[in-house]
Order: C-alpha cells, then sequence, then structure tokens
C-alpha cells in the first residue's frame, strides 16, 4: 500500500487530469480476504449513477456501491 508513494515527483494520481479513479487490491498484499479492495473517484460526477444501489435503512436513503465476486 505504501509502494506508489516511496516516490513523491512520480506522478500517477489525481495530478494527472486524465484520471478519473484510483483504485488497491489489498488482497495481494497477504494475510488479506481475497475481495478486498478500495476504489476512489475524482469528482462524485465520475461514478456513474446507474453503479449505485439504493438502500432504505431506517427510513433514510443509504447510497451504497460494492462488487462481490
Amino acid at each position: 500500500m505504501v509502494a506508489p508513494f516511496v516516490f513523491p515527483e512520480v506522478e500517477w494520481d489525481f495530478r494527472l487530469e486524465q484520471v478519473r479513479s484510483i483504485n488497491t487490491s489489498d488482497h495481494k498484499y497477504g494475510l488479506v480476504l481475497p475481495g478486498l479492495g478500495w476504489v476512489i473517484w475524482r469528482r462524485k460526477e465520475d461514478l456513474p449513477e446507474d453503479l449505485i444501489f439504493h438502500v432504505n435503512y431506517l427510513g433514510v436513503d443509504e447510497p451504497t456501491f460494492n462488487f462481490n465476486f
């Protein structure tokens, strides 16, 4: 998880205009469940609304986004 941050002068992140999302798969680091990973988007608009699932939890709309495979 720290490898991308060892050389801060290398631009690989949101400093590049074309980068819309960044994801990581933690299961590659060992002793972690195979399906574990994260993704972040530059802006809310970069995540398509079609991928968001709305759940009514205790009377409140809770938007969620997750994959399970």
